[in-house]
């Protein structure tokens, strides 16, 4: 069984975790980030941090301390997760952002993502990202797009703007089936696995 590290000195935090993931990982918990730094000085192997923000003074210089570990991956959190503090961590090397007490159920889906090479973040943030490519983004469209229908190029648009799958149904008046399978064509052309990802190759 795999191992994670529950970084938090709030006792309500790191129950909820333990417990969501009690089934799944071997979970050790640690308070003190000189402790952490620590222990990570003695291992090599691939290790995920769940990484309660509230816990350190300074997130920057933390998550600054923590790039000198490649084989760390940080999952942040917070209480109240807000958009645009969020966002400036964004270069630090976090692959996810989340609510400390986000639901079993997708906390875990989360650590599967970031395990297969993807970033989690919350929905607010996402948007924002996407809106935020979206208004700079040049007349310029990204390569895949030469790929994709008519009716792809529309529906990938309105993924970048934000929309959701029952939104982009009801603007083009056919079938959430439909619209996922249309999703599946897209993101396969677009080389991506996420509407994130997809957003991105607006930059």
């Amino acid at each position: 069984m795999k191992k994670i590290i529950l970084f938090t000195n709030m006792s309500s935090i790191q129950k909820h975790w333990s417990n969501a993931l009690k089934s799944s990982w071997i979970t050790m918990s640690i308070e003190n980030f000189s402790t952490l730094t620590a222990f990570l000085d003695t291992e090599t192997t691939p290790i995920i941090i769940l990484f309660d923000e509230m816990s350190i003074s300074s997130i920057h210089e933390a998550l600054i301390k923590l790039k000198e570990y490649n084989f760390v991956t940080i999952l942040l959190f917070n209480v109240l997760p807000e958009v645009h503090h969020a966002s400036s961590l964004l270069g630090e090397g976090i692959k996810g952002y989340e609510n400390s007490f986000l639901g079993k159920e997708n906390l875990l889906k989360m650590i599967e993502k970031v395990e297969n090479g993807h970033n989690w973040f919350f929905s607010d943030l996402t948007h924002y990202i996407i809106n935020k490519y979206i208004k700079n983004k040049t007349s310029d469209e990204p390569s895949f797009m030469s790929l994709l229908t008519e009716k792809e190029k529309d529906i990938a648009i309105m993924i970048t703007a934000g929309l959701s799958n029952k939104e982009i149904a009801q603007a083009e008046k056919i079938a959430l089936s439909t619209v996922k399978g249309h999703i599946h064509h897209i993101f396969e052309k677009a080389g991506v696995t996420d509407r994130l990802s997809l957003a991105l190759k607006f930059k």
